[in-house]
């Protein structure tokens, strides 16, 4: 089980947390931003959410836009409020100033599929094989290695199909089917996946920072464990920054 020591930072950005009297802390609504890691294209994707916040029980669900390990999934988790006397109440006052403050936890249920490719099908026969072509399977910016198969023609020189020999593992999209070689062109196939779900730990976010009706500010840290993910390491982890209004600058 994925043990993670909560980080909490202070809200990014230079936007005054005080002077809200009593305000009731809740993060419902729509929130955008940006989450950075090594699973990430360029170390970075957007990402947005969606959260519905009811007495400081959250559920909601998340997207991540580009090319990521990560994927879209359900959000469950809390959000508590900074209580008084804590950082930005200013004690000798009645009021609570930092009643807009607090921290939200999250995990995203996402479960892939078990990443071993279960079948190919030839989509495109080619022609002019005299021997029997190499066929590799490419991932497609997800994850994923270890697919092979062996290719078999016939006696008119066409690919009529492609027997998986190796299932592979880490794959949460299809990897892309090439050939080469056999003295042939034009041959083409697409590989299916193992349709079985897989048990993985979820991904668990921590962020501390600022709530409002109309605008917010996050900034926190993302982990997860990770077994089947190659290009993801063992436990990858990132930062995360969210807003409900304006850009989100990096951590």
């Amino acid at each position: 089980m994925l043990v993670f020591a909560a980080c909490l930072l202070a809200a990014c950005g230079s936007e005054s947390t005080g002077g809200v009297y009593n305000q009731v802390f809740n993060v419902s609504g729509h929130w955008s931003g940006t989450i950075y890691g090594k699973c990430f294209s360029g170390g970075s994707d957007p990402v947005r959410m969606t959260l519905s916040d009811g007495g400081g029980d959250v559920s909601g669900t998340m997207t991540t836009g580009g090319h990521s390990s990560i994927s879209s999934g359900a959000l469950s988790g809390t959000a508590v409020q900074a209580p008084e006397k804590t950082t930005g109440d200013n004690p000798l006052t009645a009021d609570q100033e930092n009643s807009n403050q607090g921290t939200l936890n999250l995990s995203l249920n996402s479960p892939q599929a078990t990443g071993g490719v279960a079948s190919i099908s030839v989509d495109n026969a080619g022609s002019g094989y005299t021997s029997a072509p190499t066929v590799a399977f490419l991932s497609t910016g997800h994850g994923g290695e270890g697919a092979k198969g062996v290719v078999v023609i016939d006696d008119t020189g066409v690919v009529v199909a492609v027997i998986v020999t190796d299932p592979g593992s880490g794959y949460v999209t299809a990897p892309t089917v090439t050939f080469s070689g056999g003295g042939g062109s034009g041959a083409t196939a697409t590989a299916t996946l193992d349709t079985a779900a897989e048990d993985r730990n979820p991904i668990t976010i921590t962020v501390a920072g600022t709530s409002s009706k109309l605008s917010g500010h996050y900034i926190g840290l993302w982990n997860f464990h990770s077994t089947h993910i190659a290009a993801c390491g063992a436990n990858p982890s990132g930062a995360i920054c969210l807003s409900r209004a304006g850009l989100c600058p990096p951590p």
